[in-house]
């Protein structure tokens, strides 16, 4: 193609990384393909460039009243390369450089990440749509491949020859994941991106100021669904910040509004969470998919135990096809299995489970969790599962008691009645029955862990005292 300048954004991933660092130089270095080469980075809210440039800055914001010796900043690698030495030729290109060596200095913790990136990253305004005379016109002599069907790229997965995934997961499993992703209804003739924009709109102006995201249920308009689009580039952070804004500032205009603008915060705050895990990716490149990819936040010198899959497949199994008889549990893996999402206070129970209780390798959750979800991306996926296992920026090494957390965030037991075909006929007003089933159905297994270990010490009391775990609330 005869073109002048190529650009493209930037997706975390070591794997897309690497992908991405081949074709700028053969771009920038090999005959005939020599090109100015532009990337950024769209699928943020703030821009690399616009973050802290040296370790000292990253410190003096992320803690701003603590007292720290003055020295002298060293900055990191530059940010932008405004220019392009070859051998011997310039090439006029602007980079984006988000390589690890970039971000020496980024808070561990995403509290202190957070307050850095609003301290000194302004969002930026959206970019206008480039112009068809911008564009390349005629690609005929481009070999663009062939673009695999669903269908197609499914049957390497189903062949009984192969080994199985992950080492252990049964073909059984692989057929029902197929099976519901050929199922999930897909509408060729629509303009996704458009769609996107529609949603997040409507979401935004009807229901996020009332949206109740903690709940184990989110299907009744207490999710924003904007995961999928966001891991799909089809919608940026940006637009969703500039969104929430606007409507923003229509309510403030309005004397009769019952809504108050603060509580359309939320929208941004993940934006923002998301951004941590995206620039966290990029600060571990390689060492993201270690079992532990840095130094532990919390108890850093205090050696965890991992129980190895080889003698522990039956309960990775268990967990993995929504058998550990733990129902808050069971009916997350089935929602996932089934639609390819899950709210995040059910992944967090689950992987909590998996890390914490089974204490497998975090690693086969993010595995398993990438090949099932819809809204698949490495750096929120992984990201999320590194931190709630404890080896990563958590400060707390959060462990998640599924009973109880059931109890506060299904406290109708609408969610795991919804799911879990044993339970959808017990009485929504007993809900004892729905969150201790093995102390109610006779036939009803033992818990893949001590069912006591799924109660905070305050329910585990209550129980004790009154027989009942979810009385007196």
């Amino acid at each position: 193609l005869q073109v002048k300048e190529v650009a493209w954004s930037e997706v975390p991933g070591y794997y897309e990384c690497s992908q991405s660092e081949k074709l700028k130089k053969m771009l920038l270095r090999e005959v005939p393909y020599r090109c100015n080469v532009y990337t950024t980075c769209s699928l943020t809210l703030v821009h690399p460039n616009d973050l802290p440039k040296d370790q000292f800055t990253w410190e003096r914001l992320a803690r701003p009243k603590e007292k720290r010796k003055k020295r002298k900043s060293k900055p990191n690698s530059d940010t932008a390369i405004p220019l392009e030495i070859i051998n011997g030729n310039e090439f006029s290109s602007t980079i984006t450089n988000i390589s690890p060596s970039r971000f020496v200095g980024m808070p561990m913790i995403m509290g202190d990440f957070r307050r850095v990136a609003r301290t000194s990253a302004p969002i930026r305004e959206l970019l206008e749509e480039p112009q068809p005379q911008h564009i390349a016109q005629d690609v005929s002599g481009l070999d663009m491949g062939d673009i695999p069907s669903l269908e197609k790229m499914s049957q390497p997965l189903l062949d009984p020859t192969s080994l199985p995934l992950l080492g252990c997961l049964p073909n059984e499993l692989i057929q029902k994941l197929v099976q519901s992703a050929n199922e999930m209804p897909r509408n060729q003739n629509i303009n996704v991106e458009e769609q996107s924009i529609q949603h997040l709109q409507h979401f935004v102006q009807n229901h996020a100021a009332s949206a109740n995201r903690s709940l184990c249920d989110v299907s009744n308009n207490d999710s924003s669904k904007l995961s999928i689009p966001l891991a799909l580039g089809t919608l940026s952070p940006q637009q969703v910040y500039h969104c929430v804004k606007q409507q923003q500032d229509k309510l403030e205009t309005q004397d009769d509004s019952i809504t108050n603008p603060a509580d359309l915060n939320w929208l941004v705050n993940h934006m923002e969470m998301r951004d941590f895990f995206i620039f966290d990716s990029f600060r571990n490149g390689s060492s993201a998919y270690r079992l532990y990819p840095t130094k532990p936040v919390h108890k850093p010198n205090t050696p965890r135990e991992w129980l190895p899959l080889s003698e522990n497949q039956d309960n990775f199994i268990r967990w993995a096809t929504g058998q550990t008889n733990l129902p808050l549990v069971d009916a997350g893996m089935k929602e996932l299995l089934t639609t390819g999402c899950t709210s995040n206070r059910v992944r967090q129970n689950m992987a909590s489970v998996l890390t914490k209780d089974l204490k497998l390798d975090w690693r086969l959750g993010a595995e398993f969790y990438q090949l099932c979800l819809e809204d698949h991306c490495v750096a929120a996926n992984f990201g999320n599962w590194i931190y709630f296992s404890g080896v990563g920026g958590d400060p707390k090494c959060r462990h998640f008691r599924t009973c109880s957390q059931a109890w506060r965030y299904d406290s109708d037991g609408r969610y795991v009645r919804k799911w879990i075909d044993r339970l959808r006929d017990c009485d929504a007003n007993d809900m004892e029955a729905v969150l201790r089933p093995w102390d109610f159905q006779k036939d009803w297994p033992m818990p893949i862990v001590p069912p006591e270990t799924q109660l905070t010490w305050q329910d585990r009391e209550k129980l004790e005292k009154t027989g009942r775990m979810s009385s007196g609330d």
